[in-house]
């Protein structure tokens, strides 16, 4: 079924807010950083198999990298090039660590709401499965 943009943009959002994208009402997380493998309220199944959150984890990498190096440069030059550069570096080192973990749930949470756009979230049919 095609969603309209409105739509898509509507579900990424839920996602974002760390919410199931099919009932827009179960939390994705149990803790800090661990995912309920189902919806708590619909039970669709969030992870069908193993490695289909690595999205969530590019998704993260990506822009933790691109706000990383973009703001040293931004940085380095709205500085006037300072010959000494370690309190840049050890900043914006401690930015992509600090911004990777503090984006990590956001990220997944995108990536499983594409993952439900894609058609990708369904019921288990046995629940023992």
């Amino acid at each position: 079924m095609p969603y309209s943009t409105a739509e898509q943009v509507h579900k990424l959002l839920v996602g974002a807010r760390l919410r199931c994208p099919n009932c827009e009402q179960g939390r994705l997380f149990t803790g800090l950083f661990n995912m309920h493998a189902t919806c708590p309220v619909c039970g669709v199944r969030f992870e069908r198999a193993s490695g289909e959150s690595l999205g969530g984890m590019m998704v993260n990498l990506v822009v933790a990298e691109l706000l990383t190096v973009g703001g040293f440069f931004l940085s380095y030059f709205a500085l006037g090039s300072p010959l000494d550069m370690t309190p840049l570096i050890v900043f914006w080192l401690a930015f992509d660590v600090l911004f990777v973990l503090a984006f990590y749930r956001p990220a997944r949470g995108l990536w499983v709401a594409v993952t439900y756009l894609t058609s990708g979230l369904t019921k288990d049919d046995d629940p023992g499965s």
